[in-house]
């Protein structure tokens, strides 16, 4: 969901050809891994139905995808495609992906554990934790609290620009840390008063990573760890400024021209890996378990739960049609699906797709994490309707 701009297509192309001559090339064993639960997709009685559905789906316009199912028969992970196309290296179904904004979750689940501490509150003011140097070269800031910056109802303005777009394509790694991202926002109006309505703004979670850090006396990457990824037992994901692309990752792909012509993306994408809003990295198993934990209550407290699912109407305009989103809460999206509401989010950069979405009333999940993106989104949408159709029928 993060702000894309269809007709940067040219401007990236000038970044092409470089960036395919540096392709850089691993063996196997770099992508191996391994399940820490014991794996039992092969007897489960839909395997063939969801592999044939990933599989066929996948020809239409994918390199790779890994996705993680939970129905009334058990729990099935199966993989398609590319890890690595420079390499020859197929998807593992173990194997780790960048999920973008799906990462806004976690960094929704630190804060409510924080809350749960009592070392913040929802009504807290932004500034309380961030310094007015930077608050006040924002329009909204000043005026919002936490609980605006997680339900998307600050009007903060989002640090996704033309000008920052063109910035990451000029430089394979700007290193920009946090303030950094921030500055251009500096001088953008707000849109909209705070509290008014709803608009989507990536600022928001980088402003939450910063509150994070300053409440803990500690890097994100180290409440990340400590507060989710230990607790919820989840091994394989990943969070670190320093080295934001963890070992084994897959390599991320888009088609550039929209002619199935895919080319690595990370001189991409390796910018929008340091801040609260997208730089984790995780596999479809565990992504699938940490949203079961944190829906059943086991992450975070009774009134956190319901004060993140305090489920408020999109206004007109940001309803997602293809993936039912049509309220939002503090951190969770609330999607409406022919078989019954599910709470998840999904995630989108240049190189990588995923919906996560979980399913209280039958207790069902389902994770497709996906290493290629372009303009194209039908392959993704059919992989999600076809499979929810065998899950649920």
């Amino acid at each position: 969901m993060k702000f894309n701009i269809l007709m940067m297509s040219m401007a990236i192309s000038l970044a092409v050809l470089p960036a395919c001559e540096q392709n850089e090339m691993f063996v196997e064993d770099y992508y191996d891994c391994g399940f820490t639960y014991a794996d039992s997709s092969a007897i489960h009685p839909n395997a063939a139905a969801y592999q044939t559905i990933l599989d066929r789906n996948r020809k239409l316009g994918i390199v790779g995808a890994t996705m993680m199912i939970k129905d009334a028969h058990g729990t099935w992970v199966g993989a398609s495609g590319m890890a690595d196309i420079a390499s020859d290296v197929e998807v593992n179904p173990c194997n780790t992906f960048l999920i973008a904004s799906i990462s806004k979750v976690f960094t929704a689940t630190v804060v409510f554990k924080l809350v749960d501490e009592g070392l913040l509150s929802l009504n807290d003011p932004v500034n309380k934790w961030i310094e007015h140097s930077i608050t006040d070269r924002i329009e909204n800031v000043n005026e919002s609290t936490i609980a605006h910056l997680l339900a998307h109802t600050s009007g903060i303005p989002d640090y996704y620009t033309l000008q920052f777009e063109l910035d990451r394509i000029n430089r394979i790694d700007n290193d920009w840390q946090q303030e950094d991202v921030l500055k251009y926002t500096y001088g953008k109006k707000a849109t909209h008063a705070v509290g008014e309505t709803y608009y989507y703004s990536n600022t928001n979670f980088l402003l939450l990573g910063m509150i994070i850090e300053s409440a803990t006396g500690n890097t994100l990457a180290k409440a990340y760890d400590t507060r989710v990824f230990t607790p919820a037992g989840l091994a394989s994901a990943y969070y670190d400024t320093e080295v934001p692309i963890p070992s084994g990752t897959v390599k991320g792909y888009v088609d550039i021209y929209g002619n199935d012509q895919y080319v690595e993306s990370e001189f991409l994408y390796k910018d929008e890996l340091n801040t609260a809003d997208g730089g984790i990295a995780i596999n479809a198993y565990d992504l699938g378990l940490f949203f079961e934990q944190l829906m059943k209550g086991e992450l975070i407290s009774a009134q956190s739960m319901q004060d993140m699912t305090n489920w408020f109407d999109l206004p007109e305009g940001w309803e997602d049609e293809d993936f039912g989103h049509f309220q939002n809460g503090l951190g969770l999206e609330h999607n409406r699906t022919p078989y019954g509401n599910s709470v998840g989010h999904t995630g989108g950069i240049d190189g990588f797709l995923s919906i996560a979405q979980y399913f209280p009333e039958q207790d069902a999940t389902f994770v497709l994490l996906v290493n290629s993106g372009s303009y194209v989104n039908l392959p993704r949408l059919n992989i999600y309707r076809e499979s929810l159709e065998v899950m649920f029928k």
